[in-house]
């Protein structure tokens, strides 16, 4: 039996066994603040009430970030022609969102694992709101794209951080399907409302009222987040692991340079010098990414993540789901109104069942997820996707909405949403303790990554 001193004492021990300890044996006053801080930081058990209001705050950031979005691509021939963007840089007004959206969802990830998951999702929704506020007062095209990338940060701060909380808060395998499954169909709410109010307001009022009425939302509901979520546990200084600083600055820049260089390489050909010095510079950027990775003593994504849990296929994977949603909802948009003359509010309503059969088919989604192979989920949502562009392809007329483009909408969006869950699940099921954070993190990234490809490349 091991001396008092090298024990682990809890007060039940110490009522029950009183032994005798010289003056070197007592415990010192670090120690004790170490145990009591733990001791009083511990997990305790949340009831359905509690669970409930979690999921809520948790799932209205996963709402806003979809209705940012949407809304957004609804209003960009109305935002064009105010703000007189030049050839080629419109798309950035929702690509500098997506790309540090992408860029910093693995910074964040890192934050929440090392500290907690609360403190990041809350600066990140504030940020969110503030920016949104901050959008809608722009009057030249630089200030709006450059207030949309700030707030892609923010956005990227709330996602992962949300993602690790579920997974925390819902411990249990059928709760925490089904708590992913809400929190997917919020976001199809977002693409919904995003698309209504989105068209109302541009059509109505201006489209600088879609940041505005985000704005005066979300910031005050960040605040009231704080505490909703439960106290957090802080870690003392010996327990958290340090920031890999070198690998996040390296695959955020590859991931900048990257998109950029194509991006600006679709505009403007891809003979040109500095096109190629950039792409050329993301390649060095991303290759020294995973040469820190395996070098540094704590990796922001350790190696072994790549080969465990079939990760590696799941993040290409994971590519395909929003390079097919935003490159759809942006061509769409386009057709509506620059081809088929139809109107902003015409064009949003029109699509609504986007929205509506995304939140539809993530609950069905959620709740076959239980009895389905999650394999079957990935490969159906595939063949379901494929369907839709075919269909897609062949409505090359006004005519042709009811006969072509609603079938491939709500084909698609099962498809979108079957392979969402899924992919949620498989990822986040396979999570290790602790880095629940950078797996939800990178997960997205592909998400977000396969969105901002998909509409630089267009």
């Amino acid at each position: 039996m091991e001396s008092p001193s090298h024990c682990s004492l809890s007060p039940t021990l110490t009522a029950q066994i009183t032994p005798v300890i010289t003056k070197e044996e007592y415990p010192s006053k670090d120690v004790e603040a170490n145990t009591t801080r733990n001791a009083d930081n511990s997990p305790q058990p949340l009831g359905t009430i509690r669970k409930m209001a979690i999921l809520i705050v948790l799932c209205s950031a996963q709402f806003f970030d979809i209705f940012n979005a949407v809304s957004t691509i609804i209003a960009l021939p109305q935002i064009s022609d105010d703000l007189h963007f030049a050839g080629g840089a419109l798309q950035w007004v929702v690509t500098a969102y997506t790309l540090t959206f992408a860029a910093f969802l693995l910074f964040a990830g890192r934050l929440s694992d090392i500290y907690h998951p609360k403190p990041v999702f809350c600066f990140g929704y504030v940020m969110v709101g503030i920016l949104s506020i901050l959008c809608g007062v722009s009057v030249q095209p630089i200030m709006l794209i450059v207030f949309r990338a700030i707030q892609g940060i923010g956005a990227a701060l709330t996602f992962p951080s949300a993602l690790a909380m579920i997974a925390q808060y819902f411990p249990l395998e059928k709760e925490k399907n089904r708590a992913f499954a809400i929190f997917g169909a919020c976001g199809a709410v977002g693409n919904v409302l995003g698309f209504i109010i989105g068209g109302v307001l541009t059509a109505k009022a201006s489209w600088h009222w879609i940041f505005y009425v985000v704005g005066i939302i979300v910031t005050p509901f960040s605040v009231l987040s704080f505490f909703a979520l439960p106290k957090q546990i802080i870690k003392a200084p010996a327990e958290r692991r340090k920031l890999d600083w070198q690998g996040v600055v390296a695959l955020a820049g590859g991931l900048i340079l990257f998109v950029y260089g194509i991006s600006d390489g679709n505009d403007a050909g891809w003979n040109r010098p500095q096109i190629i010095v950039t792409l050329i510079f993301s390649v060095i950027f991303i290759i020294g990414f995973f040469f820190i990775e395996r070098t540094v003593r704590e990796p922001a994504v350790p190696p072994r993540i790549w080969t465990t849990h079939n990760f590696l296929p799941l993040f290409l994977y994971c590519w395909s789901i929003y390079w097919y949603l935003n490159g759809v909802e942006v061509q769409l948009i386009e057709i509506f109104q620059d081809l088929w003359g139809w109107s902003a509010l015409s064009s949003a309503l029109h699509c609504i069942p986007i929205g509506v059969v995304g939140g539809i088919g993530t609950n069905i989604a959620g709740a076959i997820a239980n009895y389905f192979p999650r394999r079957v989920l990935l490969i159906g949502g595939q063949v379901l996707m494929a369907v839709s562009v075919v269909l897609y392809a062949l409505a090359d007329t006004p005519d042709k909405y009811w006969s072509h483009v609603l079938p491939a909408m709500i084909i698609g969006m099962l498809g979108i949403s079957t392979g969402y869950v899924g992919a949620n699940i498989f990822i986040m099921g396979g999570a290790a303790k602790g880095e629940e954070g950078v797996i939800g993190a990178m997960m997205n990234t592909a998400f977000q990554l396969g969105a901002t490809v998909g509409l630089a490349s267009e």
